[in-house]
């Protein structure tokens, strides 16, 4: 009997043994581990007065792992070291989408939803370093919900945020609401137009330091910022729009940003902004695009697979206007690029960039920035 009955509950955990596997291998599982390297060298000479600078950093460094649980759930999470500074975490989200709907709903830590040039990845921006003002109005990862929705032509995404995982702010971390929005009023295989907007407004936390806005000329090893207003902001407000398009082999693209500081406590007010407009070509490959922002190009023949890959070429001119009640400071740049995809995942550019600045720490910088950069 005593047998009978221990051969039933054998058979008993077999059947729901098997059960639980057959369901476990029901979820579509993936996991895959992903990364970059970008390392830099710059070579420059900054008025500062006369700082020649000659340096190798490590850019960015960054290790993730990414995937599905099922149909509806996505995560990542992403740890990043550069030169000078420790590990630190950058995204850190899991996604949910409802069955048989296009809304998305994410919650973690993840880019505030804000600007063309921001939101394309460091691996796929067309000059080495992006435009001045996504620093100088610290467009950042902060922990936070969204919801987002997209169809073939559009997408549109809103969330709200606290601070930064790697921010102490005390008990009170602050706050950031932002939405964006794109449209592609033509998408063929041949030509895309992309249009979009986007605005945040942004609260430090009562026990934060004030906001402030600066930005280095253009190369990040800069020993210090160019222009720079100094801490004055208790919030602010910004608002920008977005263009470009993608013909073939060729490419433009533009953004013009507005942002509204309020200062806290005696301080006065100020109105900045920032611009650039840039043009491209692929020789041997091809700019693309998915999801309102640019993607991984298209190398038409990669090294080793009969080809030498592709090489773009693009000239930008970039401005950011810090010019607003007592506050100063004006930088334009201009930056010429040249880079070598021998395959789509890897990278060898070359930046020469100009920058002259009104009422800052220095009148001009000029120099060379190379890169070397491979992901997986």
């Amino acid at each position: 009997m005593a047998y009978k009955s221990l051969r039933g509950v054998s058979v008993s955990l077999a059947t729901i043994t098997m059960i639980i596997s057959e369901t476990s291998w029901a979820i579509d599982k993936t996991l895959k581990v992903g990364g970059r390297v970008q390392v830099d060298y710059t070579t420059a000479d900054v008025d500062t007065p006369d700082t020649n600078i000659s340096d190798t950093e490590i850019r960015r460094a960054r290790l993730n792992v990414s995937g599905k649980y099922g149909s509806n759930i996505k995560y990542k999470f992403e740890i990043n070291k550069s030169s000078g500074k420790s590990v630190n975490v950058e995204d850190a989200y899991v996604q949910f989408i409802p069955s048989n709907s296009k809304v998305k709903i994410k919650l973690g830590q993840f880019k505030t939803h804000n600007s063309l040039d921001e939101q394309t990845s460091s691996r796929f921006i067309s000059t080495l370093e992006r435009s001045a003002f996504t620093d100088a109005f610290s467009f950042d990862r902060r922990v936070g919900a969204s919801v987002g929705t997209s169809g073939d032509n559009f997408t549109f995404d809103a969330g709200v945020f606290t601070t930064n995982l790697e921010n102490d702010g005390g008990a009170d971390k602050g706050h950031a609401i932002s939405a964006r929005g794109t449209f592609n009023p033509i998408k063929t295989d041949q030509t895309l137009v992309h249009l979009g907007t986007s605005w945040r407004y942004r609260k430090k936390g009562e026990t934060e330091s004030d906001i402030r806005y600066r930005q280095r000329p253009f190369t990040h090893v800069a020993p210090s910022r160019i222009v720079d207003t100094g801490r004055f902001a208790g919030k602010d407000n910004f608002i920008g729009v977005e263009a470009a398009i993608i013909h073939n082999n060729l490419w433009a693209s533009g953004e013009y940003a507005a942002l509204n500081a309020k200062a806290s406590g005696l301080n006065e007010n100020a109105d900045f902004a920032g611009f650039y407009g840039e043009l491209g070509v692929f020789l041997g490959g091809k700019k693309t695009y998915k999801g309102g922002k640019f993607n991984r190009p298209k190398v038409d023949r990669p090294l080793g697979e009969g080809g030498m890959g592709a090489v773009s070429l693009v000239a930008r001119y970039d401005s950011l206007d810090l010019e607003g009640g007592p506050y100063t400071g004006e930088l334009r740049t201009l930056a010429i690029g040249a880079d070598w995809w021998p395959t789509k995942y890897t990278r060898l550019g070359v930046n020469y960039f100009d920058a002259d600045a009104d009422n800052g720490t220095a009148e001009s910088a000029s120099g060379l920035v190379a890169r070397l950069q491979f992901d997986f």
